[in-house]
């Protein structure tokens, strides 16, 4: 059944939603969003060393120290080159991989049985959706000089 005289896409709402500005907001706000998390993350791991290093050991990577320092300088450059607006594409594509490498050993939900295994499989589909928000987010135009 069609109504001819219901026409979504001339609706006020429909008109403002799709307007360049707004689109720009929420495309810029996202971005900053998905920036903001890295930034925290790295942040997060230098005022909590002791215990962002107990999870790399525990995740049985060699040179836990240089590996922890590697993961807080690519999650702060990562997240302030997205937040930025800046080197968008190469701070997504390599805060993607990292996301990619780390999940598999620390979230291997193949390997546990029941209530363990859902509570493996949460946090690596989450990974699994921050991978997708990167590669759209990768897809932005960056800032102009």
């Amino acid at each position: 059944m069609t109504t001819p005289d219901l026409d979504l896409t001339s609706a006020p709402a429909a008109r403002a939603a799709s307007a360049p500005g707004v689109d720009r907001t929420v495309r810029t706000a996202g971005r900053v969003l998905v920036g903001v998390l890295f930034l925290w993350a790295g942040i997060d791991k230098v005022t909590g060393w002791q215990g962002a290093l107990q999870e790399v050991v525990a995740g049985g990577f060699p040179l836990p120290s240089v590996m922890l320092a590697l993961t807080v300088l690519l999650q702060v450059a990562g997240g302030a080159a997205i937040v930025a607006g800046r080197f968008l594409r190469a701070g997504c594509w390599a805060l993607a991989g990292f996301i990619l490498l780390a999940t598999v050993p620390y979230h291997g939900f193949w390997h546990a049985t029941g209530a363990a295994r859902h509570a493996e499989l949460i946090p690596f589909m989450e990974h699994v959706c921050i991978v997708g928000g990167l590669r759209v987010v990768s897809t932005l135009e960056t800032r102009r000089a």
